[in-house]
């Protein structure tokens, strides 16, 4: 991957990652404050599902009320009749006020009077139905304390949900004791639920709880209880309340289900600024691009390829246009044309000590290796004259051994002198190409030219007269020389002809030079 690649990969990762993360804050803070304005909004049905559960229990109460303060209820408690609660307490009377139950009791519990309506026909019905209702009622209270109570609530009862409300009966100036309870029930049926649905606007639903029946010592308000109001833990969309009987006990829960439209709404308003930031992203992606590759990436291609043109060829002279801008790139540019100076300095160094024998200072074996592949193929093309010398110091060996080897590389220093005074043309090429073996490229040379350098060289040496005392042949250094020149060849024969030359003159008594013709 390239550096523009890197630059665009970094940035959509940063930005992804800063954008998930607005995102993420984003989406949970809006989602909390919609999920809180529904909540709230939630909250506030279920209050006014409380009041209108309230006062539907006030008028059944108002109903109670209406009965049990009636000096003709009292005295009827006190003595029953059969033609009194015919005329008072009728089937029809009861429908009219939509009343379901009708109960009086003494002060004892004893039932006196019970009446069982079917709404629907507005005729009496078995009452005996309701009789575990109100035992169970009776069982959960103290019944004695009862008789000076009055209470509302929603109770459990084979007919359905049913509003019920109790009341002392008294006499109509409200003198004297209570002798009895009136208990009152309206039911809580589909209808009835429908009616508040539509009245309200809201949809609730209810399920029964399973109900203690244990003596209760404290009563309390029924209808739905304001600290038993929770949201449901596994449908988000639904408020939980708990309707209490008439002795306060957990009858009924209601389920109220609410509208998501708000946490629609800001899920859809949550995605628009998603998109937005992703747009915005993008957008700033690709600017960022264009910049990057106008500003760094374009500038940098052209230096990658300037400078691959200057390795591939070689020419460390070369430099690199520098525009005239105040930047980084800029100061990369004179700083890599610093370097290349350097490095042209260092390789000009490098080639020279490369080529060169540091002992003699002249041409290595490496440096005549690249000089005659280059001579013989002028010789080839120009057809010109290319004579080759191998030159050998006899007995040099004994001569290390008798004289020390810091004399052998004197000896050695003296010969590269003379070869360099000798073959001192600038296509001449004198060097040392092994221990105490030399070699002399002479380019436009014939054999013969090249046989009076040879002659030349014997004729120089003698003159420095270098001792070697040691030598079987003579008291001085001499040389063993092999004289060839080029002829239609490769360059290993034409090498191998001039050292098999001066090896013929070692094994003729060396001291000599010896010439091989060209094939």
């Amino acid at each position: 991957m390239g550096l523009r690649g890197k630059i665009i990969g970094l940035f959509f990762i940063c930005f992804g990652l800063m954008a998930i993360l607005a995102m993420t804050i984003l989406r949970n803070n809006l989602a909390q404050g919609f999920l809180a304005i529904e909540h709230r909004q939630a909250t506030d049905q279920m209050q006014q599902l409380k009041h209108s559960l309230d006062n539907e229990l006030e008028r059944l109460n108002q109903v109670a009320y209406d009965w049990a303060d009636w000096d003709d209820t009292y005295n009827f408690v006190q003595h029953p009749s059969a033609e009194f609660a015919r005329h008072q307490f009728a089937a029809s009377a009861l429908r009219e006020i939509e009343v379901k139950l009708f109960v009086i009791m003494d002060t004892q519990g004893k039932t006196v009077f019970s009446e069982s309506v079917n709404l629907e026909t507005g005729q009496s019905e078995s009452a005996v139905i309701f009789d575990a209702l109100l035992e169970n009622i009776k069982k959960r209270i103290n019944f004695t304390a009862a008789v000076t109570e009055k209470n509302c609530g929603m109770d459990l009862s084979p007919a359905g949900p049913m509003l019920l409300c109790w009341k002392p009966i008294r006499k109509s100036d409200l003198s004297g004791t209570p002798d009895g309870i009136i208990v009152i029930g309206r039911l809580f049926g589909k209808e009835l639920q429908s009616k508040m649905r539509i009245q309200s606007n809201i949809d609730f639903e209810l399920t029964p709880l399973p109900v203690n029946d244990a003596p209760v010592t404290l009563l309390q308000a029924g209808g739905i209880q304001t600290g038993k109001i929770e949201f449901s833990a596994t449908d988000p969309g639904v408020l939980n309340g708990e309707l209490m009987n008439i002795v306060g006990q957990p009858t009924w829960q209601v389920h109220l289900r609410f509208p998501n439209d708000v946490s629609s709404r800001g899920e859809e308003l949550t995605w628009k600024v998603v998109r937005v930031l992703m747009l915005v992203t993008v957008l700033a992606g690709v600017a960022l691009l264009a910049s990057v590759h106008f500003m760094i990436i374009r500038r940098l291609r052209r230096m990658d390829r300037d400078l691959g043109s200057i390795w591939r060829n070689g020419r460390w002279a070369g430099r690199l246009e520098a525009p005239h801008r105040k930047d980084e790139l800029n100061d990369l540019t004179h700083t890599i044309n610093r370097m290349l100076a350097l490095i042209r300095k260092q390789v000009v160094m490098l080639e020279s000590i490369a080529l060169t024998d540091p002992l003699t200072q002249i041409a290595n074996r490496r440096a005549f290796d690249e000089r005659i592949e280059v001579e013989m193929s002028l010789h080839k093309r120009n057809q010109t004259a290319l004579s080759l010398l191998i030159v050998d110091v006899d007995y040099f060996k004994r001569y290390n051994d008798y004289y020390g080897h810091p004399a052998g590389d004197e000896i050695l220093k003296s010969i590269g002198n003379l070869l360099s005074v000798i073959a001192c043309r600038p296509s001449d090429l004198p060097a040392r190409v092994g221990g105490e073996e030399f070699a002399v490229i002479l380019p436009a040379t014939d054999l013969e030219g090249a046989t009076h350098v040879a002659q030349l060289l014997i004729s120089k040496l003698a003159e420095l007269k270098l001792l070697h005392e040691d030598s079987p042949i003579s008291g001085l250094i001499t040389l063993c020389v092999g004289v060839t020149s080029a002829g239609d060849e490769d360059v290993s024969q034409f090498v191998q002809r001039a050292d098999k030359a001066m090896y013929n003159a070692k094994q003729t008594g060396r001291n000599k030079i010896c010439v091989l013709p060209a094939p």
